[in-house]
């Protein structure tokens, strides 16, 4: 289909230039190569994301028709159902979106001022600390004689403390700005957002004195007028440094500190809230583990109680069982009198006393342990080396049913 010039302008000023080059099946690039061609100005970066959070805009007018190579184009409109659904969701840098979202609003808390001025007690507990610390005698008077609190992690040359302290004051009011705060403890500082502390300091590289008798040396190095503003990130064990550059300063550098330092603390509370997540459900897996095993332990007991009692009133049975024909045969040698009879009344009362299901008391036998009285002896090894099973109890009543026991 033919577009005119004013159609194509009218369609990349009312939707981002991906959402119209789609429609026609073009690249992104593809759409503004005609769009030059026809010297149709587009929205400059950044302009839908001003737009989106109700920022004053600026729409820049189509020029004379005059000025135009071409006054239309065809592109094909591609249909929907054609389209492959190929591309991916495009990863969004958070760093980028989250420095223009400082930077599309009040960004006076962001600039450092060219001269200190130390009104924070912390810049100037630290300029004190520094002037005591000096080997220059000037800047040991003082009229400052309160006493010293917690100052900054800052190490760098006297000509560079004034600037290195513009820069952390900065950083701290845009901290505070942003609804953050600091931290010093242990003569380290911390930015600590949403809870998240990471630390931060400044310092100044150091190089090799040119001057010096032995230049390889590392004992003379001199302070270079470099400055590093470090942030380390124990959680993960990483740093990053924003450093000094031929055509930067870290100056200009401090909206996009404090937006690496937003992000890297919610990233941090991400990965802490994830890392809680996975130890609840490892703490909920041993737990069940532990259960299980309990459970798998108290099955056995209860099972082993069970094949016990089972085998003691088999054994019982057997035992009832002896009595019995024991009993038979006596009557059927017409041996039975008074002492026999006394003896079958005792062994059905032992009888009951192994009974799981009755457990008679018994004076004598109530302390040993039924279960290992019921098993069988291990055979004994003979002169010759080979198992014996005799008894070692030699005749009883109980083994001599064919005579009367005396």
């Amino acid at each position: 289909m033919k577009i005119t010039r004013k159609e194509l302008y009218d369609l990349v000023w009312s939707e981002p230039m991906t959402t119209v080059s789609k429609r026609f099946g073009l690249s992104d690039n593809g759409l503004r190569k005609h769009c030059k061609s026809m010297n149709i100005p587009t929205p400059p970066a950044g302009y839908w994301a001003k737009l989106k959070f109700g920022k004053l805009t600026k729409i820049i007018p189509l020029p004379k028709e005059s000025d135009a190579k071409k006054q239309s184009t065809d592109l094909r409109e591609v249909d929907p159902s054609e389209m492959k659904e190929v591309e991916l969701t495009p990863v969004i840098d958070r760093y980028k979106e989250r420095e223009l979202q400082i930077r599309i609003g009040d960004t006076s808390a962001f600039i450092v001022p060219e001269v200190l001025y130390a009104k924070d007690p912390v810049i100037i507990d630290t300029k004190e600390k520094f002037r005591q610390d000096s080997d220059n005698g000037y800047l040991k008077k003082s009229p400052y004689k309160n006493k010293i609190g917690p100052t900054l992690d800052i190490y760098v040359s006297e000509k560079c403390l004034d600037r290195a302290l513009s820069i952390f004051s900065t950083i701290i009011n845009a901290l505070r700005f942003r609804c953050h705060n600091i931290k010093i403890a242990n003569s380290k500082t911390y930015a600590v957002i949403d809870g998240e502390e990471m630390q931060i300091n400044i310092t100044e590289r150091k190089k090799q004195d040119p001057n010096s008798e032995n230049p390889r040396s590392s004992y003379y190095h001199i302070f270079s007028g470099e400055l590093h503003f470090n942030i380390f990130d124990d959680y993960n064990r990483i740093s990053y440094t924003y450093k000094d550059t031929i055509h930067t300063k870290i100056e200009d550098k401090i909206i996009s500190i404090i937006a690496d330092l937003e992000i890297r603390a919610e990233k941090i509370k991400e990965e802490r809230i994830e890392a809680e997540q996975r130890r609840i459900i490892r703490e909920k897996e041993e737990l069940e583990r532990k259960k299980f095993e309990e459970k798998r332990k108290a099955e056995l007991k209860e099972f082993k109680s069970l094949f016990t009692m089972a085998e003691r009133l088999h054994k019982t049975n057997i035992l009832r069982q002896y009595i019995s024909t024991y009993e038979e045969f006596i009557n059927k040698q017409g041996e039975m009198d008074e002492e026999i009879a006394g003896e079958i009344r005792w062994a059905k009362e032992k009888a009951d006393w192994l009974d799981p299901f009755i457990s008679k008391k018994d004076q004598y036998m109530d302390n040993y342990d039924k279960d290992e009285i019921i098993q069988p002896e291990c055979p004994k090894k003979n002169t010759w080396d080979s198992p014996s099973y005799s008894s070692s109890h030699g005749p009883s009543f109980w083994s001599s049913p064919f005579r009367k026991w005396r």
